[in-house]
């Protein structure tokens, strides 16, 4: 009998259970600099599937040092890949940028044709990424902050926005996010209408819409400047909105629960091409 019944004994997974592989959880997060806070990422945020992280204050020997501690820790994560890396500086101008994301799957950057003012700014990337068979393309945002150093602060974060609306709203298909933390408040920019008309809405908006929670600040508790919008391929899957306000110090985590992107509509990755309407002679 104990021939029999051992084999289909399985010890500690009751106690020690696998991750939740019926959801997909995309966030955002603003760590005020991820130099040296490997460790905590991976022992924090492993639950999560896709992180969008602005403010990273990371170089290109930073982000090394970072995946290396990343991998040291064991953590699920394929390595994190940063937008351009932040210019080394004597002054704070330097401190308040760089982007990045991690994620579970590998990730690419998207090429683009962005004029240098916009790609090489150390504050915009986007990317895309294939989870369950389904390719998720989204860009990470950091506005330009409040702040001397950035007196045309509003009209560089409205181009930095816009950039990111053209290429993943209006050249993209399927599920998409625009995230970040953008700095301005919601609507104070032209942009934030774009992309109503595009479909994109908030993470916490939609909590509010669907089961009226109100949104929390999420900038010291004081303003609300960290966005995930979302499109309607992803708005379809989304289960529940989360805030967490003691991960990081100044800015808080937002995170949406989505059914695992298997379950997405079916689309033509191949486009089949109209007929050009050829002249005469």
């Amino acid at each position: 009998m104990l021939l029999i019944i051992l084999p289909v004994v399985r010890i500690g997974e009751a106690s020690n259970p696998g991750p939740d592989d019926s959801t997909f959880i995309l966030g955002i997060a603003n760590p005020s600099g991820l130099r040296n806070k490997a460790p905590f990422v991976a022992s924090q945020m492993a639950y999560g599937d896709l992180w969008a992280f602005s403010e990273t204050h990371l170089c290109s020997k930073e982000l090394k040092s970072f995946n290396a501690g990343m991998k040291f820790a064991q953590s699920p994560f394929a390595p994190m890949l940063g937008g351009f890396p932040v210019p080394v500086s004597k002054d704070n101008t330097g401190s308040w940028k760089g982007v990045g994301v991690l994620a579970r799957s590998p990730i690419r950057h998207v090429p683009q044709d962005w004029p240098d003012a916009i790609s090489k700014s150390s504050r915009i990337m986007m990317v895309t990424t294939l989870v369950d068979d389904v390719w998720l393309t989204g860009s990470v945002i950091y506005g330009e902050p409040d702040s001397k150093h950035y007196p045309q602060r509003l009209q560089n974060t409205e181009a930095l926005l816009q950039a990111a609306i053209s290429s993943v709203g209006y050249l993209s298909k399927g599920p998409r996010f625009i995230a970040g933390d953008f700095n301005v408040g919601q609507h104070e920019l032209p942009a934030f209408d774009a992309l109503a008309q595009l479909g994109f809405k908030d993470l916490q908006d939609l909590a509010a819409e669907r089961w009226g929670i109100l949104p929390r600040m999420t900038c010291k508790f004081k303003t609300r400047k960290d966005f995930c919008y979302v499109s309607p391929e992803l708005q379809l899957l989304l289960q529940h909105v989360s805030v967490i306000d003691d991960l990081w110090p100044d800015h808080s985590v937002v995170q949406g629960h989505f059914q695992r992107l298997k379950h997405s509509v079916p689309r033509d990755i191949w486009f089949t091409p109209k007929p050009f309407p050829w002249p005469s002679s």
